[in-house]
């Protein structure tokens, strides 16, 4: 089970807030539906202007692995240490803020703590199983502050979780040879392949996916590798409110340009019939300790799937 080191008196989960505004106006497209942060827009994240560039692209993704290898392959040992150190500084500081020591008390929370048991709990009601842990889409850890952040926080998650943990690993098409060796110095597997969103969830391997301001198209494709009962219960996503991505496209329209949104995520979409969606709280820490949350956790939400093993997905049939 999961120890706690704070107590549980405070309130430190929400259900998010929803609002017509994009779910990620703070990031900007990268290929096969990566993003990246852009810092040229930190001092207007707080604007309500929609950047439609953030919602599902007109584009499927590859359902099946493809080869993949840093663009810069060379490992700069003297880069390395520098990157180490300010991730191990982001560490510390994060560590030690109230939007953390927040997040680890909530995991007492009946939500979270019963949707993360339910999904460990395999079909015959035995011993809790390990936990895979897969990070998408953290970004490049040397040149911006947020995906160091990110990087720092399922870090100090994967340590949370200690021993119930089987397996960690990241990928990001955007990582050089030098920060995959800092992400493998900080104990996590970097993928050989690009996934594309595309991991199988079985019932050996419940996973925890991590995915920081992904693309709709990223989430859609995980959960579509995944329709269905039995892989979708044994699995949860934390990564942009699903509610604040569907509110937006009903209060925007089915499409912007050709661009036919209800199908390029649609199962994002639908998943909001089942989902028991939880509000990471970051509003009330503001940039404490010089850490840009809003940039790194904004309209971050915990999504647990919960259906009946005998629910057919085929019928579901989302009406905009």
């Amino acid at each position: 089970m999961i120890a706690l080191p704070f107590d549980t008196n405070t309130n430190t989960m929400s259900l998010s807030a929803v609002s017509s505004s994009n779910p990620n106006p703070t990031s900007k497209p990268h290929h096969d539906g990566w993003t990246i942060v852009d810092r040229s827009r930190r001092r207007n994240r707080l604007r309500s202007t929609a950047d439609h560039r953030r919602l599902p692209q007109n584009q499927t993704l590859p359902s099946d692995p493809t080869p993949w290898t840093p663009v810069d392959p060379i490992v700069d040992h003297a880069r390395s240490v520098s990157i180490l150190r300010k991730i191990q500084s982001t560490i510390d500081r994060l560590e030690k803020s109230e939007f953390y020591r927040r997040f680890i008390s909530s995991l007492n929370f009946s939500e979270i703590h019963d949707g993360l048991t339910k999904i460990r709990v395999s079909e015959l009601g035995e011993n809790l199983q390990k936990i895979w842990l897969v990070a998408y889409g953290i970004g490049s850890i040397e040149s911006y502050p947020a995906p160091r952040l990110q990087l720092a926080f399922i870090t100090l998650l994967r340590r949370q979780l200690g021993t119930d943990v089987a397996s960690a690993e990241i990928f990001d098409p955007v990582l050089s040879a030098t920060e995959c060796h800092v992400v493998e110095q900080l104990g996590f597997k970097v993928m050989p392949t690009n996934e594309h969103g595309c991991r199988k969830v079985t019932p050996e391997t419940p996973t925890l996916f991590f995915m920081p301001h992904c693309e709709a198209v990223l989430y859609d494709s995980l959960l579509r590798t995944n329709w269905q009962p039995l892989n979708l219960r044994r699995m949860a996503v934390i990564g942009n409110s699903f509610t604040k991505y569907a509110r937006y496209v009903s209060e925007t329209g089915k499409s912007i340009g050709s661009v036919k949104i209800q199908e390029v995520a649609r199962c994002m979409l639908e998943s909001r019939k089942f989902v028991m969606e939880v509000g990471v709280e970051w509003e009330c820490c503001g940039e404490e300790t010089g850490l840009d949350l809003f940039q790194a956790f904004h309209d971050t939400s915990w999504h647990f799937f919960d259906l009946e093993s005998g629910t057919d997905l085929v019928k579901i049939n989302f009406k905009w």
